[in-house]
């Protein structure tokens, strides 16, 4: 197997790396533009959503995007019956 260094040209890698820092940078400027026009009572309610934003833009970097196995659904919890609810009684 060989490296990726001896696989891909120098100046593909240097592309690369700088569409990535390009990509951080602007995120970066617009996070912090984002955050400096909020008012202070606004920001729990802004940073969840920049959070969800930068998770989505990091799927651009090539360690963003996890693995290709199956996903494993978490099992739906089950709700007791309501309090005070009446129940059929079988008739018999």
């Amino acid at each position: 197997m060989t490296d990726l260094a001896s696989a891909v040209p120098a100046y593909v890698l240097l592309a690369a790396l700088v569409v990535i820092v390009v990509l951080l940078t602007v995120v970066a400027i617009v996070a912090r533009a984002v955050v400096a026009k909020a008012r202070p009572e606004d920001l729990q309610h802004i940073l969840p959503g920049l959070g969800q934003v930068l998770a989505a833009l990091a799927l651009f970097l090539p360690w963003g995007r996890g693995s290709r196995g199956p996903t494993v659904v978490p099992p739906v919890p089950v709700r007791p019956d309501r309090r005070g609810r009446s129940q059929r009684q079988p008739r018999g």
